[in-house]
């Protein structure tokens, strides 16, 4: 006979912020989809001690974001130099 266990929690904040955070490595609206990649992933490890699962996927999910923000901002440094060199 078959238990369903219904006390198993995931965390699906981490797993959404890690997901969010490696689209944002590809799509980067000047850092604004890694910045809600890296909040989601931030919420999500504040919530690893409660469920107790997702902490890899939060950690990834927060490097990735903040390594799309600063990819962001150098890319909006960059093209307002090329703008103000015309």
């Amino acid at each position: 006979m078959e238990e369903n266990n219904t006390n198993q929690s995931s965390n699906g904040l981490a797993l959404a912020g890690f997901i969010v955070s490696i689209c944002s490595l590809f799509i980067n609206f000047g850092g604004i989809v890694g910045l809600v990649g890296t909040v989601l992933s931030a919420v999500g490890l504040s919530k690893v001690k409660t469920t107790g699962k997702g902490k890899g996927f939060a950690i990834a999910g927060l490097i990735m974001g903040i390594i799309s923000i600063v990819y962001g901002i150098y890319s909006i440094l960059n093209l307002a130099s090329a703008i103000s060199s015309l």
